[in-house]
């Protein structure tokens, strides 16, 4: 059975199945290609996944990107609510 692919992009945070032998269980996306680079949020160190063992493995979304982050784009599930000026 196939997983589906989880829509992730640079500069999510997220939480994996099993936490870091630091003890933090927030990873940051620094790269998604072929494979994804996380980065854990409690010590730092990189940690590169294969799509499909990163699919695998992860458990939700933690945070995300300010709307304003230049060059990244939104996600498509992520609502976006007009904002009005006064």
């Amino acid at each position: 059975m196939a997983l589906p692919i989880t829509p992730v992009r640079a500069g999510d945070t997220v939480r994996l199945k099993k936490p870091h032998p630091c003890g933090a269980n927030e990873w940051g996306v620094v790269r998604v290609g072929m494979d994804i680079l996380l980065e854990c949020r409690g010590c730092g160190r990189k940690v590169r996944l294969v799509r499909y063992e990163f699919d695998r493995r992860f458990r939700g979304f933690i945070g995300e990107p300010a709307a304003d982050t230049p060059g990244l784009p939104l996600r498509a599930d992520a609502a976006q609510e007009p904002t009005e000026e006064k």
